[in-house]
């Protein structure tokens, strides 16, 4: 017979075996548990570095609608890009740029890749925002909107038809809006002259109606443009790359030749020209216009408002063709940057 060391070895010589097993389970769940663990983890530090870079996308957008670039943007033509870098509140670098799709819309775009933190490669992100650039709404109801009687004289011309072309800065496909030629309280031949044909005109009817809109326009106006104060010194305008925004702030403001502008130009007072101003865009005169005796070239929109002198005296050279690119791109110069009437959305890459 066996003895009892005898047995208890043979015993423990079956259950080896099952302890190797038992211990070789017991690692792998531990693997599985850690490897399970760490992939969690690592997926966690993923969305979160997807998180941090949405959120620095979204803050390079609304950085740069808070510091909008109204002249540096509104210099630029329809499709020009503008492109920047900013650094939000965690110290993360976005590449924004601005495209200009059109005088009033614009797209914003910013580009966000963060260094690995916990993860295996780069974390990147797109944010795509469509704005609309906001003008202040001024009444522009004719090529010559004049809350006044306008007066003039052969060879005076009045163009409302507002023409689609290659030379004006939005291209021949575009969509066109004519417009009145003159929208004023009367048109008239000046004293002494004649005006053989009369351009096409309309009365406005609520002519307080008309100056409010203008007031509430103005005060936006003046906020917006850089000012210059003018005193009885003739002004010599001379028009520089791209579109620009200009106040001449003065009782009476004279404009010698040879002058010329593209953008908006507005006049706090009454404006007399002397010799040639060409215009490429909006003129805003607040007071008084006489260019009598002057050439007075316009492509794109005249507003008068009169105050304190109801007319308006044209010269028999002066000739003014609506242009409706022109009138955007001046008044894009004074506008700022609204999400309506379009939404946003993202577009992440990886």
């Amino acid at each position: 017979m066996r003895s009892a060391a005898a047995e208890r070895a043979r015993r423990a010589g079956f259950v080896l075996p099952f302890v190797v097993v038992a211990t070789a389970m017991v690692a792998v769940l531990a693997l599985a548990a850690i490897s399970t663990s760490w992939r969690g983890h690592r997926a966690t530090r993923l969305a979160a570095n997807g998180v941090r870079a949405q959120f620095a996308g979204d803050e390079g957008v609304a950085l740069q609608l808070d510091a909008w670039p109204a002249d540096s943007l509104a210099a630029l033509p329809p499709g020009a890009t503008i492109s920047t870098r900013l650094t939000t509140a965690v110290g993360d670098s976005v590449r924004v740029r601005i495209t200009r799709t059109h005088p009033l819309a614009a797209w914003l775009t910013a580009d966000v890749a963060l260094e690995p933190r916990g993860t295996p490669g780069l974390v990147r992100r797109h944010v795509t925002r469509v704005v609309s650039l906001e003008p202040p709404v001024l009444p522009i109801v004719g090529a010559l909107t004049a809350i006044a009687a306008v007066y003039g004289q052969d060879p005076t011309t009045i163009d409302g038809r507002d023409f689609a072309d290659g030379s004006d800065a939005c291209g021949a496909l575009r969509d066109t809006l004519s417009l009145v030629p003159v929208a004023s309280s009367a048109l008239r031949a000046s004293g002494g002259g004649t005006w053989t044909t009369l351009p096409a005109s309309q009365t406005l009817a609520d002519t307080a109606a008309v100056r409010a809109t203008f007031e509430r326009a103005w005060l936006s106006l003046r906020a917006r443009s850089p000012v210059r104060v003018s005193d009885s010194t003739p002004q010599l305008l001379t028009a520089s790359r791209g579109w620009h925004a200009l106040l001449l702030d003065g009782p009476v403001v004279t404009v010698r030749a040879p002058s010329e502008w593209r953008g908006l130009l507005a006049v706090n007072g009454d404006l007399v020209v002397s010799g040639r101003l060409d215009v490429e865009g909006v003129v805003v005169v607040r007071g008084h216009l006489d260019v009598r005796g002057a050439a007075l070239r316009i492509r794109g929109a005249l507003i008068v408002a009169s105050l304190g002198h109801p007319s308006v005296q044209l010269g028999d050279q002066t000739a003014l063709r609506y242009d409706r690119c022109a009138v955007q791109l001046a008044l894009a110069t004074i506008a700022v940057p609204r999400a309506q009437p379009f939404s946003r959305w993202y577009s992440p890459l990886h």
